[in-house]
């Protein structure tokens, strides 16, 4: 009985694993539209706004894009390697 409840507990720890990194992505995700819709001046304080910078931040909002593309695939593979682990057990 042990050993049922100790793999459950690692699938539990694989799909929170998955949210916490959808969370992230999602947030990523939002940074990176900011970035390539808002000019340097207009950006939020937490992103880095500047006032002496025109323009926007391309390079960054791609970045934050490609990462949060990452975080989706990580996530699913994690999601998916929970279900083959729950089907099989």
């Amino acid at each position: 009985m042990s050993s049922v409840s100790a793999s459950g507990g690692r699938r539990g720890g694989t799909v929170i694993l998955a949210v916490v990194l959808a969370i992230v992505a999602v947030l990523a995700a939002i940074a990176g539209v900011i970035y390539l819709t808002k000019t340097a001046q207009a950006l939020p304080s937490i992103l880095g706004a500047e006032p002496h910078h025109k323009g926007h931040r391309t390079i960054r909002g791609i970045g934050a894009l490609v990462i949060a593309v990452a975080l989706f695939v990580i996530a699913g593979i994690s999601l998916a390697r929970s279900g083959k682990s729950k089907s099989s057990a």
